[in-house]
């Protein structure tokens, strides 16, 4: 009997649709569809869903589970997702998987040697969000920092602290994706060529790898618990707050992080 995962991530520019098939010998494929285009995720989500089916030969109603890209990211593809992720679950009767979006970036990277993935993504307005990562498995990952909220400026050396701090695996070199190191090279130029690695983006396959693991240790929730990661919850200030002299968006410290 095959276990049928769906998987999206919108938390990008890129839409993404993977459907996952295991079987009880082991046996995982992967059917994926993506597309670049942040202003038509809305209008090519359901579409792309309706794809993956239709070649890997099954109904909705033998999905197992639905996943989803849960963030940080772009806000609308967030609330894309998860919606889309909420509305196939109430329909079908199924769990829903959150899968943190910089999680789905650390899983790409090919390393076998516990060393600390640390996820930085561009999070617009000079921001970065940064999160850090260790594997224990093909598809599970260790969280050593959650994703935050942080400013640029002394990020570097905030972040080589804070995993010094954390002792054991957290020691050894690092390791850098995402995004923020090609649109701020400045704020991680002290990151050598030996502590990166050519991963940009989260994909629906590796949401998919992820939320796999996640439905055999039964970490699942009903439809109505879903819910984006957004992180940056404040992206402007009020009329009143700039009347009195605030900037146009409010920062984040890297000595003090931020939570959602």
């Amino acid at each position: 009997m095959s276990l049928h995962i769906l998987s999206l991530e919108t938390s990008s520019a890129w839409c993404g649709v993977a459907l996952l098939r295991a079987t009880d010998a082991g046996a995982v494929d992967l059917v994926v569809r993506e597309h670049q285009g942040v202003q038509e995720h809305s209008a090519r989500l359901l579409p792309m869903v309706q794809e993956v089916l239709d070649e890997a030969g099954i109904a909705r109603t033998k999905l197992d589970a639905i996943a989803f890209g849960q963030g940080p990211g772009g806000f609308t593809g967030l609330r894309v997702a998860c919606g889309v992720a909420q509305g196939l679950g109430f329909a079908l009767e199924r769990p829903v998987i959150p899968v943190v979006s910089h999680a789905a970036v650390a899983q790409q990277v090919q390393d076998a040697g516990q060393r600390p993935l640390v996820v930085a993504m561009d999070a617009r307005m000079q921001e970065i969000y940064l999160a850090v990562y260790r594997r224990e498995s093909p598809d599970r990952l260790a969280c050593l920092i959650e994703p935050q909220l942080m400013a640029g400026e002394g990020l570097e050396a905030w972040l080589r602290a804070s995993l010094a701090g954390l002792g054991g695996p957290a020691m050894r070199s690092p390791c850098l994706c995402g995004d923020a190191a090609k649109a701020y090279p400045e704020v991680f130029a002290g990151f050598g060529a030996d502590e990166r690695a050519d991963v940009a983006r989260p994909t629906a396959a590796a949401v998919a790898r992820l939320a796999h693991g996640a439905y055999l240790r039964g970490e699942t929730v009903a439809p109505e618990l879903a819910a984006p990661l957004y992180v940056r919850d404040k992206v402007a200030f009020t009329t009143a707050e700039r009347e009195a002299g605030a900037g146009g968006n409010p920062r984040v410290a890297p000595s003090s992080g931020a939570q959602s």
